[in-house]
């Protein structure tokens, strides 16, 4: 504000505009006379006076003569003045808004973007200064904001009011800054911003900004951002918004316009027990962004020593294509070893610690000894034994109760009758137990059985068949054995067909809480495949779920309760596991296809079954997790079974979990007893970051190595598969609303390309009166006084 216009504002007495406000002027007057006869009188009252004083005063100097006029004429407008009711309007005006918004999604968390050499020299000067160490995009953006105690958000103040705005999943307000003050106390707030969210909307959030301020539109919008959408509107498609509402974008790019360059190993599968001298292959995902087209190692190495056991050099496809391939290593020996899978790494690779991944094998020099029993050679019996007699990593015997005497001679896996010895059973670690006729069985065959599961850690798997299997097994030991409950189940008198068949459907608990339903090596191709085998015409139906077993897979319709009628179930039982299948055709899964599927998940039933006792160890828990890999923030949730109750304590939580990131902290989590199963605890690992996990049983103690389970907590897919800055994004942006983008480079060029704005009215004060105003009386009597006084020393009066 001018010194004139504040002199006036104290002589009118019109209240100073406050911060962030200014005045508007505005002349009005309502004179009586049209303007033309005004013009008229003027020109003639000047030309009358000139006339007068050029004969009334031809002894004054000219000079004199011009000020007696000035005076004269200075009267005679001063009164038409007056007599035109004058008063002055005064408008109280705001300043108009400038919007910051600063993108802090998770994209903008890509460690050390810039490979630019200009760019990465001017991020560390910025990061330096506000003295942060991590170069990311958003800490770049930050620290633009917070240089030189907020010169650039003050620079803005001086012609604008700030609205300061976050933006990830949706736009959030930070602060409103009107004084340089108000910048001072956001600086704290800026400084502790993080990411969050799992996309980012900056189509949808600009909207939202123009909509918080519809009624009195920004002077323009600066948006530091990588220009990546992951969800919603693109912000080219909003900036249309903006354009109509004449909001010009000046889009600041935060990151590197190259492809941020990372490898990463995913996804890696491999079994838990494996053999001396058989090959074990390692199933892994590799992929790359930045280094198309170039070949780089792939190693399998042992944990504990470091030595690298078997290599592959893999050429590199495009950039965000992934490669699904494979190690094969033949172990030498024996014992529990942690396998790593590490591709090697490349120069100004952004993230270094998703480039290997852990997985922990039992190696074993004797094979699965199975146990094949049924009553009858059914299509089931027929192809599981031709399949497991082939396979390599099973050592195979069977029994067929009807079988003809002379069967066990001519068959080299028959055996003449089921093992009625204790050592003899107890050599198997896994039995297939079919339609079996409990009359050749003896109750004390039948409890060894339950031994067998119970103590020794056996694997169980019970096959329903039409004759005994599960009905008959009412009120026997085998009963305790079975996941389901057969006391109120009926045989049906025609069982043999259901209509056109049914195909089951695998539960949470099947897809999630173990891997033999993984009957390919993509989940999403895995789902496609259980929708396309062949359906079963036959299913023992009248079953329910025993308390504390799990489904993992049902019929496809409810039964007339509206409950699931379970088709493959299982529950622990002491030691071991029982799996219940409720059916016993999944040999119809071999239509076309053979061996593919039908034989891909015996195996991993088999080696399922047989994890408790083959490994042979004696801590007597397991440790899992609900699945491998976790989005970041999501909670992981750990379970311990007791296999062996002696280990369990009375104390309701009295198991602690170490978690161990790669590279990162400890942390320690607690987990409690469930109400309804005695020896499982559980417990949860919240708000998990990037990176591997180990983690172990810290408590109770255990002989050997404490059971433990690894993990992987990945970014949002869509806000860090995309890692480049989106530049053709920002650049439309910003020409469709006039505005400009401007690289790190050009920080400065974009506060002076920002236009200075229109003021905002915002209320009218009492007019002011100047016609009657002391002041324009006071001058009005000094003018005639004055001429008079120089007429009389001029004689002229």
């Amino acid at each position: 504000m001018s010194p004139l216009q504040k002199t006036m504002e104290w002589l009118l007495e019109i209240p100073p505009a406050g911060a962030g406000q200014g005045t508007s002027w505005r002349y009005r007057s309502d004179f009586p006379w049209p303007d033309w006869v005004l013009l008229l009188f003027a020109v003639a009252a000047v030309a009358v006076v000139i006339l007068v004083y050029r004969r009334d005063a031809t002894g004054a100097s000219r000079w004199m003569r011009g000020l007696l006029v000035a005076m004269r004429l200075g009267a005679i407008f001063l009164l038409l003045f007056m007599l035109s009711s004058a008063f002055l309007s005064v408008d109280r005006t705001g300043l108009p808004y400038a919007v910051v918004i600063l993108d802090n999604s998770g994209s903008m968390t890509a460690a050390d973007p810039y490979q630019d050499d200009d760019l990465r020299s001017t991020a560390r000067t910025l990061l330096d200064a506000a003295d942060y160490e991590e170069v990311t995009p958003l800490n770049v953006g930050k620290a633009i904001l917070l240089r030189d105690e907020g010169a650039f958000l003050k620079r803005l103040l001086q012609r604008h009011k700030l609205r300061i705005y976050k933006l990830a999943g949706a736009a959030t307000k930070v602060a409103e800054c009107i004084t340089p003050e108000d910048v001072d106390e956001v600086l704290p707030q800026l400084r502790d911003l993080e990411a969050e969210g799992d996309r980012t909307q900056l189509g949808q959030g600009l909207r939202s900004v123009l909509n918080d301020l519809r009624g009195a539109p920004p002077t323009a919008i600066i948006l530091l951002s990588d220009g990546i959408t992951t969800e919603g509107e693109k912000l080219s498609a909003a900036a249309t918004f903006a354009r109509r509402k004449g909001v010009p974008i000046f889009a600041l790019g935060l990151g590197d316009a190259q492809p941020v360059r990372d490898l990463e190993i995913t996804d890696v599968q491999v079994d838990d027990v494996a053999f001396v001298n058989d090959p074990i292959t390692f199933l892994y995902t590799l992929s790359a962004r930045g280094y198309a087209g170039k070949t780089v190692s792939v190693t399998l190495r042992d944990e504990s020593t470091g030595d690298a056991l078997t290599t592959e050099r893999i050429k590199l496809d495009a950039d965000e294509r992934t490669q699904k391939l494979e190690l094969t290593y033949t172990p030498p020996e024996v014992g529990e070893f942690q396998y790593v899978v590490d591709v090697q790494l490349l120069p100004k690779e952004a993230n270094t610690e998703n480039n290997r991944q852990v997985r922990g094998v039992s190696v074993r020099k004797e094979k699965i000894r199975v146990l094949l029993a049924d009553s009858l050679p059914r299509y089931e019996f027929r192809f599981l034994k031709t399949l497991l007699e082939r396979e390599k990593t099973v050592e195979l015997k069977t029994v067929l109760q009807d079988a003809d005497a002379e069967y066990a001679d001519e068959d080299r896996t028959a055996l003449q009758n089921f093992p009625v010895n204790e050592e003899d059973l107890f050599s198997y670690d896994v039995i297939l137990f079919g339609d079996m006729d409990l009359a050749f069985l003896t109750e004390r065959t039948q409890q060894e059985l339950q031994e067998f599961v119970n103590k020794k850690s056996g694997g169980l798997l019970m096959i329903a068949g039409t004759q005994h299997n599960p009905i008959g097994y009412r009120g026997t030991p085998l009963e305790d054995l079975l996941p389901v409950q057969v006391s109120d189940a009926v045989r049906k008198d025609n069982p043999s067909l259901i209509g056109d068949g049914f195909r089951p459907v695998v539960t949470l608990d099947g897809r999630k809480g173990t891997s033999i339903f993984r009957l390919t090596d993509n989940e999403r191709d895995d789902e496609q495949v259980w929708r396309d085998l062949p359906p079963f015409m036959w299913a023992f139906e009248s079953v329910r779920l025993k308390r504390g077993a799990v489904a993992f897979a049902v019929h496809p319709q409810t039964d007339s309760g509206n409950e699931e009628i379970p088709i493959i179930a299982m529950h622990r039982f002491g030691g071991g596991k029982v799996i219940f299948h409720a059916t016993d055709e999944t040999w119809r899964w071999r239509y076309r296809v053979g061996d593919l599927y039908f034989g891909r998940y015996w195996v991993q039933v088999i080696r399922y079954l047989s994890r408790s006792k083959l490994l042979g160890r004696d801590r007597g828990a397991e440790l899992t997790v609900d699945r491998k890999e976790y989005m970041r923030g999501t909670p992981v949730q750990f379970r311990v079974n007791f296999l062996d109750d002696r280990l369990i304590s009375a104390s309701e939580t009295a198991v602690t979990v170490v978690v161990q990131q790669h590279g990162g902290p400890r942390r320690q989590v607690d987990l409690k007893r469930l109400p309804q199963a005695p020896t499982i605890f559980e417990g949860t690992f919240a708000n998990p970051v990037e990176g591997t996990y180990h983690a172990f049983i810290a408590s109770p103690t255990f002989e050997n190595a404490p059971p433990s389970v690894d993990f992987r907590v990945t970014s949002p897919m869509g806000e860090m598969r995309t890692v480049k800055m989106d530049v053709p994004e920002l650049t439309q942006a910003a020409k469709i609303t006039g505005g400009a983008y401007h690289t790190l480079l050009e920080t400065d060029d974009v506060l002076a390309a920002v236009p200075r704005g229109n003021p905002v009215p915002l209320e009218t004060e009492a007019p002011k009166q100047l016609w009657n105003f002391w002041l324009t009386f006071a001058l009005f009597v000094g003018l005639l006084c004055g001429e008079w006084i120089l007429r009389k020393r001029l004689r002229l009066v």
